[in-house]
């Protein structure tokens, strides 16, 4: 009976022996060095070219821990160079613990002669006026197009600069050229604030400058006008 107190006693002291050593401040810890990825775009990050003249990827580099891992790059949203609007490539690249960094350009594509085409958004709203806003109109078929933001811009680059790509301050619309060149809204799309949306009173297409302007009321008189 004596003998198997001393060998429960031992046995319990090597028990505790073992969780002492690996106590709060012995933790284990994995030892593995990540080396991110580094990516750097070449060439301008904001392009403007009219449409059917040639686009050239300016390029990008990126590397992990010294080596260049530029053939791993993925490029989504391609440019056409062919078809008005804004292009946003964007470049990914993983480093081998798959660990991802991203950057992107702006690519402007102006069509002269087709409403289809990126334009600079001039809006005017009470005594706030702002300028040169990233617009684009896209073709739905027939003669249905989709506006990216029928306010020109006035909240998403005007009033709210710092928030762009966080809270949806873009009014996306559809609309509709009449054979006048006159301008139809046939919808409006979501946006941060819901239905609270302008009046829609005109809108008109000067194909011979290219110019777009729509007149609304949003409790005082809204006018966008788009330029390319």
């Amino acid at each position: 009976m004596k003998k198997i107190f001393l060998y429960s006693l031992a046995l319990g002291m090597m028990t505790l022996g073992l969780i002492s050593c690996n106590d709060d401040e012995d933790q284990l810890t994995d030892t593995r060095v990540t080396y991110f990825a580094n990516l750097e775009l070449l060439g301008d990050k904001y392009i403007e070219i009219n449409a059917g003249d040639p686009y050239t990827e300016p390029g990008f580099t990126a590397t992990e821990n010294g080596e260049d891992i530029s053939d791993k790059v993925v490029i989504t949203g391609q440019v056409d160079p062919n078809v008005g609007g804004i292009y946003n490539p964007t470049y990914t690249v993983s480093n081998v613990d798959g660990f991802s960094v991203t950057d992107s350009r702006t690519v402007m594509v102006f069509d002269k002669n087709s409403l289809v085409s990126a334009y600079f958004g001039e809006s005017e709203y009470g005594t706030r006026h702002y300028y040169g806003a990233p617009i684009s109109i896209s073709s739905l078929g027939g003669n249905r197009y989709l506006i990216n933001d029928i306010l020109g811009g006035f909240y998403a680059y005007g009033r709210y600069p710092q928030y762009l790509g966080t809270f949806d301050f873009l009014l996306e619309a559809v609309i509709q050229l009449n054979a006048d060149n006159s301008i139809d809204l046939l919808q409006y799309g979501d946006w941060y604030w819901g239905g609270d949306v302008p009046d829609f009173l005109s809108g008109s297409y000067d194909p011979a400058t290219g110019t777009v302007k729509f007149d609304m009321d949003f409790g005082a008189p809204f006018t966008v006008i788009l330029t390319k």
